[in-house]
């Protein structure tokens, strides 16, 4: 269980509460009527009861929750202090009473502590019986008492602890998750303990009555911390398992590794900038704590798809596959061998041509290896070409530079070699043309269309999940992050009208880091400001939202990273 809770607090009555809770705690605590009678009363008070408890149920902010716990149970009892404990593991996963929450009228308690669920103190001695303990002075213990007072805290902060009531909180299955104690039951309740004079005047013992109430309270407290404590382990898990899944997908690609987390951070962002907004199309625009962690698991998944998506297409860094490269170089191997032999059987049937006398003989021969020569050369740079090709350009190749070398391949296209059978076969196929002729990436369209396909399989894939309330838009706004105000975009061809906020948000971060990633291998990464002149024409050209740019760039998101 996670242990992230503040462990100060200050002078306070009613705590961090709503006014509900506080009326109804008021209620509860008022002077009766004396007109009532004791039915009467007694229905009056387990109403506010019933009220507090509601409320506390309601809560789901776990220290808000411990606050108004302590809060009402002060109030019914007139306890000057108290303190909540929660049972958890610690590092050995040994069960300890851990120091959660505290309020005191007199004193400001600003410190960590920690017990073992046992008979050390008086909470881990409750805490591991069951039992309510009650004391009208605990600097007086039975001498049989199977637990001590640690007057430690009194000496540290001048204070003086008397009257104690300390109530375990016991889960549906009987198992103590918690120990409500509390301190110093005042005659009236305004009053500052400041010395030991005034706690011997004004401090009482609990008396039943107040002991049943906090008894009764603690019962609902148990119930609705133990909620809040289970709700709480299932959004970590969900966490866990949102995180897992995304790193998931980009140990499957080692060229795109962080990407997602990046654009979660850009997301995220812009959605924080938005917020600071106050002007403009979105200055009424306010994303919540709860619709910002919707943005943060859409974004963090918004790529899941690419688990369906084969791994030689995810991970392609060469438009032909080395492997593949390799079999199309041994081709090329092999026609030169040929053209040499050929080379060779034309010099040795000139030689024995009877017919020639050695000056035609030895010119012609002269003329044929000028000629092997020259298409050698010719055939070099072309194989040049289909090297270079091969590699997804890092830099822009110029008009000029991609026609030379689309000229290269179809001359490549037109010749044959002999195969092992002594077949011709073509040197480049139409398939391995239409890889080398991309002029950006390494995909083909249809490998490119199995990539955008990705978007999709997010959405099949993250609706199956059952996504609590305020989670429920995660799968159609990680499925629209490629789309486009104008209708071009993909899968779904969604326009302005109908795309997502968030959807819109994380298409700015998600091409701002595609443009400023330093490991996409198909191009150099751009300068921020480089990537914003390309996200400038994107917005003129109606693809991206000009709103949400200008947002994105006067608060410099990226530099937030």
């Amino acid at each position: 269980m996670n242990s992230s809770f503040s462990s100060s607090a200050t002078p306070q009555r009613t705590g961090d509460v709503s006014p509900v809770f506080a009326h109804a705690v008021e209620g509860a605590i008022s002077t009766p009527d004396p007109a009532l009678s004791e039915a009467a009363l007694s229905a009056r008070r387990l109403r506010h009861l019933s009220q507090i408890g509601l409320a506390l149920s309601a809560e789901r902010d776990i220290r808000r929750l411990l606050a108004m716990i302590l809060t009402a149970s002060r109030e019914l009892t007139g306890a000057d202090g108290g303190t909540l404990y929660i049972v958890e593991g610690d590092a050995k996963g040994d069960k300890k009473l851990f120091f959660r929450a505290a309020q005191n009228d007199s004193i400001i308690v600003d410190q960590s502590m920690t017990f073992a669920v046992g008979a050390s103190s008086l909470a881990g001695y409750a805490a591991l019986s069951g039992e309510v303990l009650r004391f009208d002075d605990v600097y007086h213990l039975p001498p049989d008492a199977p637990f001590q007072f640690n007057q430690r805290f009194d000496q540290e902060h001048g204070y003086r602890t008397k009257s104690v009531l300390v109530v375990p909180l016991r889960d549906h299955n009987g198992d103590t998750i918690g120990v409500l104690q509390l301190i110093n039951r005042k005659r009236h309740k305004e009053v500052i303990l400041r010395d030991v004079a005034t706690v011997e005047r004004e401090v009482v013992g609990f008396d039943p009555e107040g002991a049943e109430l906090a008894m009764t309270l603690a019962s609902q407290a148990a119930v609705a911390l133990n909620n809040n404590l289970l709700l709480r382990e299932i959004e970590e898990l969900f966490e866990s398992f949102v995180v897992a899944s995304s790193s998931a997908i980009e140990d499957r690609d080692p060229t795109t590794s962080g990407h997602s987390k990046r654009v979660t951070q850009l997301t995220l962002g812009l959605a924080r900038a938005i917020n600071n907004t106050a002007e403009g199309p979105y200055g009424q625009v306010h994303f919540s704590p709860a619709q910002m962690r919707e943005l943060r698991y859409a974004a963090l998944l918004h790529d899941f798809g690419k688990i369906g998506v084969r791994e030689a297409i995810l991970t392609k860094d060469l438009k032909i596959e080395a492997a593949h490269f390799e079999a199309v170089l041994s081709r090329v191997a092999i026609l030169k061998a040929q053209r040499e032999s050929r080379l060779a059987q034309a010099k040795m049937a000139l030689f024995f041509d009877e017919s020639l006398n050695v000056f035609e003989r030895d010119s012609m021969v002269i003329s044929l290896e000028e000629k092997f020569q020259h298409e050698r050369i010719a055939f070099e740079q072309d194989i040049h070409w289909l090297k270079t090709l091969n590699a997804p350009a890092v830099t822009f190749i110029d008009n000029d530079q991609w026609i030379d070398g689309l000229a290269a391949l179809e001359r490549l296209r037109a010749i044959d070699y002999c195969d092992a059978l002594g077949q011709c076969q073509p040197l480049l196929t139409d398939d391995e043309i239409e890889a080398l002729s991309i002029r950006r990436g390494t995909l083909t369209p249809s490998e490119f269309a199995q990539i955008q396909d990705h978007a999709q399989m997010s959405w099949e894939f993250l609706s199956q999940i059952p996504w609590t309330r305020g989670l429920e838009d995660v799968p159609s706004i990680a499925q629209a992050h490629h789309e486009r105000l104008d209708g071009s975009g993909y899968p779904l061809g969604l326009n302005e009208q109908t795309i997502p906020l968030g959807s819109k948000i994380m298409a700015i971060a998600d091409v701002f880091d595609a443009l400023t990633a330093n490991d996409r291998p198909y191009r150099r990464a751009l300068p921020s400001d480089g990537a914003i002149r390309i996200l400038r024409v994107e917005a003129c050209e109606g693809k991206i939202d000009p709103a949400l740019l200008d947002i994105f760039v006067a608060h410099r998101v990226w530099d937030e990273n």
